[in-house]
């Protein structure tokens, strides 16, 4: 034989005894029963428990009740809406003059909040 053939046949031994060694001792789990994840026992009632959880009745989802809607205070804030919007015009002709007026940041962020909340009350 060559030397290269006989390097291959003992590396193949050597592969083959790794394998076997490695993996020839692990346990032997017959069919149909699960493996184990770890060696320890489970704790008492774990079960137990686990087989009342899946066998409880789940009850139906709750219903949302019907949101009532006061229409006075959405016509009064709507009406607020518009007094800060039709203000508007006249901040931003004095922001193009260069004037910041004191408010104007103020009124923006309540025209936000108002509108949100319209939305959210007409829009559930």
């Amino acid at each position: 034989m060559r030397s290269g053939t006989l390097y291959f046949v003992i590396v193949s031994i050597g592969v083959c005894m790794f394998v076997f060694l490695a993996f020839g001792q692990s346990t032997f789990t017959p069919p149909g029963v699960p493996p184990r994840l770890g060696q320890h026992p489970i704790p008492p009632g774990v079960r137990e428990g686990e087989q009342k959880i899946n066998n409880q009745q789940t009850d139906p989802p709750h219903k949302l009740a019907a949101r009532t809607v006061d229409p006075d205070k959405l016509k009064s804030e709507a009406g607020e809406l518009r007094e800060l919007a039709d203000a508007l015009p006249a901040a931003i002709d004095q922001v193009d003059k260069g004037i910041m007026p004191k408010d104007l940041n103020d009124n923006l962020k309540k025209i936000e909040k108002l509108a949100k909340h319209l939305r959210s009350e007409v829009n559930p």
